[in-house]
Parts: C-alpha cells; structure tokens; sequence
C-alpha cells in the first residue's frame, strides 16, 4: 500500500498543480482571471469529495476498504486522463467536479492499512502511509514540470492516468484485506456509539478541516508569485514551480516519518501542536520573501511541520475510534478536509485581488489557529480499549 500510495500521488501531482498555467494555456490570459478558474475548479473537486466522502468510508466499512481504494484509483485513470483533452475551463471545471465524486485515494488507502495494522504500529504506519503521499508529491511536480516545458501542459495528464493505472493494479493484485469479524447484533450502529464516535471525532474534524484549509489557500496562486518573483520572461517557470513543490514534498515526507514515529512514543497532542505552530510562523515568512530561493527555502521548512500535522492527527483517530468503525472516521475526517480543500483555493484566488502575497498570510493565521485549537480542545480525547487482535 505504501508503493501504491507513492505512485499514486505522483500520478496525481504531475499536472494538477500547474492548472493556472494549463488554463492560460487554453486561451485565458489575465493571470489574476486564471486564478480565479483555479480555484473554483479545486473547489467544485473539494465539495464533491466531501459530499462522497462519508458514504464512501460507510460503503468500506461493509464492503471493504480495498474495493473503495480500486474505485477511486480507476475512477482517477479515466477523468485525469480526459483532462488534457479539454478546450477550455469549462469542461475542465466539470471534470475536476467528476474527479472529487469518484476519487478519494488516499483516505481509502489509509482506511485499508488502518484497519490492518497493530494498534501499536498505528503512528509510524500512518506516517509510513503519509511519507508515500508526500514522496510522491515531491517527483510528480518536478517530471510534471520538465513534462509541461518540454512538451505541453496537456501531456502530464496522460502520463497521470498511466500511472494511476498501474497503481490500480498493483493494489488488485498484491493486497489482501483483513475484515474484522461481522457484528453478529445487526449492521445499524446504535445512537448511543453513534454520539460517542462523533464525540471522538469532533475535535479532529475541525484540525482536518484547519489543516487541508491552510495547506491549499497558496496553491492557485503560488505559480503566479514565482512568475513574478522571478520578472518578465522567466525561463522554465513550470520547472521552477515544480522544483519548489517537488522539495517541499521531500522535506514533508520526512516529517511526516518522524511525527510517526514520535506519535508512536510521545503524546500525538503535543507532536501536533508543535507541527501546526512552525507551519504557522514560517507561513507568514513567506509573505515577506523577497526572492524565488527565499520563497523556497521557507516553503521547504514549512514542509517538515505540515508533513507532521496530518500522521499525527490520524494516529490520534486510529486510538480513539474502534476498528470497525475506521471506514466511516476516516471518511468524515477526510469530508472536513475536503471541505478545507474546496474554500482554501478559491479564498487564494479572491485574496489575489487584495494582495498577491496574502494567501501566504491567512495560512499562517490559520496554521496558528490549528495550533491553539489543538491544545484546548484535544485535550479530553482518551484512546479506545485496546483491541485484542490487532495486537497479534
């Protein structure tokens, strides 16, 4: 699943970070115009996987994890794929809609290994897990970059859906799913386990919801600011855009392997507050850059703190929610991420109006927002019985 998880989200980071320069690309011009159609393309695809989020983590819980992982992967083969065929934003923007109601990888992904692993291997196999997002993210930018100058914006995205391809199979034919037994008192999930696993998960969804907000607000508009850090006629500015993401992937897969396993040993409370507040201040860094190098400096010491955010908060909902019950969990903790995903962009956009470096600093106002909330509100949380067999 790690090996999926690499290929996959290398799949998926080859062409969608460069959409402003694609859209422009399909005949709109007006970089600030651009960014608009950027952002309400992420945000059709964020509110569609939020919507389909909770019924598809309620289907894994019945069905099984790896059925959703194999429909959301070949789900992605044939939208992305359609992607690079369109004429413009419209049928562009529909796709990225189509996209948010049938994918959803790495939550899938993330339900099948959760609902594997030993409960005390929780925290580094979900920073395992996360280290794989992130790795993938950090090549996919980068050959999607060299891709996109070399030979066009519309090439990375049939490159996408080969990959996602052969991801989708590796997953046929290499995992094997391990179901916990069937309630024998029926399939409905009484009310009172129904308000105890919202009472667990609660707090969590609003640091989802926070993080995945923070974490996408600079995303429409980061090829812009590199465009104009760099001045008039910048050469390779897909490469460079490219470059930056691909290094800051590579430094948040390093912590998000280390915030696995520190959430393994210390509390994942703590792990999580200090990832959100370093995010936070070099966040706001950020808005103060005056050059590409210093930009991506930040940006690469801001990865190693966001890297940790997301393991560490997942660890905390593997210990506090029953594995039978992770399909569904996850599922809602990705529906508020979701939702973050859907607002932050187009909030990145509208803010290029005011400011092009303003996204950079409500992301660092709302990383610090994540931090505080974190250390009031998951105070109370405490862990669920431990769990016989998934400790053999």
């Amino acid at each position: 699943m790690v090996s999926s998880q690499l290929v996959t989200q290398t799949a998926f980071t080859l062409g969608l970070p460069f959409l402003p320069l694609y859209i422009q690309s399909l005949g709109v011009r007006d970089p600030q115009t651009a960014a608009l159609w950027a952002g309400a393309s992420a945000t059709a695809s964020g509110v569609a996987m939020a919507v389909m989020a909770p019924v598809w983590g309620r289907l894994a819980d019945r069905f099984g994890a790896k059925a959703m992982v194999l429909r959301a992967t070949f789900g992605g083969v044939v939208v992305v794929g359609a992607m690079g065929l369109v004429g413009g934003p419209v049928p562009l923007l529909l796709l990225r809609l189509l996209q948010g109601l049938l994918t959803g990888t790495v939550s899938a992904s993330n339900t099948l290994v959760a609902s594997t692993i030993p409960e005390r291997r929780l925290g580094f196999g979900m920073g395992l897990m996360q280290t794989a997002v992130f790795a993938g993210a950090a090549g996919g930018p980068l050959i999607g970059g060299f891709i996109a100058d070399a030979l066009g914006f519309r090439v990375p995205f049939a490159v996408t859906a080969a990959l996602l391809l052969v991801s989708g199979v590796m997953v046929a034919l290499f995992t094997h799913e391990r179901r916990p037994a069937p309630r024998e008192a029926g399939v409905h999930v009484p009310r009172v386990r129904a308000r105890m696993l919202w009472g667990a998960l609660a707090p969590i969804v609003v640091v989802n919801f926070l993080d995945q907000l923070a974490n996408s607000v600079v995303g429409p508009v980061l090829p812009l600011v590199i465009a104009d850090l760099s001045g008039p006629g910048g050469p390779g500015l897909a490469t460079a855009t490219g470059t930056i993401l691909g290094s800051v992937a590579v430094s948040a897969s390093v912590g998000a392997l280390l915030a696995g396993r520190l959430s393994d040993r210390l509390p994942a409370r703590t792990v999580l507050a200090v990832c959100a507040g370093g995010a936070a201040l070099s966040a706001g860094l950020q808005g103060l850059a005056g050059s590409v190098l210093v930009l991506g400096v930040l940006r690469v010491v801001m990865g190693v703190f966001i890297g940790g955010t997301i393991p560490a908060a997942n660890a905390i909902l593997g210990s506090v929610v029953r594995r039978e019950d992770r399909g569904v969990a996850f599922g809602l903790t990705a529906s508020a991420a979701s939702f973050g995903f859907a607002l932050g962009p187009l909030l990145g956009a509208l803010l290029v109006h005011l400011d092009i470096r303003a996204p950079f600093f409500l992301t660092g106002v709302l990383m610090a927002v994540e931090c505080v909330w974190v250390l009031l509100a998951l105070r109370g949380l405490r862990p669920h019985p431990a769990d016989p067999e998934g400790e053999a």
